[in-house]
């Protein structure tokens, strides 16, 4: 599975721009998109909590989790280095 994870902060904000990116580099790659995940997030909630943990825990070895950009990941360094690692402990 391709899974593509669109997050913004807020309601105000859209995720046009970070589908328009995604879309642009799996086409680079021959990549087809199975399945898009988007989120307004604030940052209260734990990475286990949101759209993103339950992601996590469905991947399986060889699927693909495509990303805009790192900081969509989460709101801090850490979290973002506890997704990339729950990613890598998939592969």
């Amino acid at each position: 599975m391709i899974y593509a994870y669109l997050r913004v902060s807020t309601d105000k904000q859209t995720v046009e721009n970070q589908r328009y990116e995604i879309l642009k580099y799996a086409d680079t790659k021959k990549l087809s998109i199975d399945q898009w995940i988007e989120k307004t997030a604030s940052g209260v909630k734990s990475v286990k909590d949101r759209k993103v943990g339950g992601l996590l825990t469905r991947m399986e070895k060889g699927d693909i989790f495509l990303v805009s950009e790192l900081s969509r990941l989460g709101r801090n360094l850490m979290e973002i280095m506890f997704i990339l690692h729950e990613c890598m402990e998939k592969t």
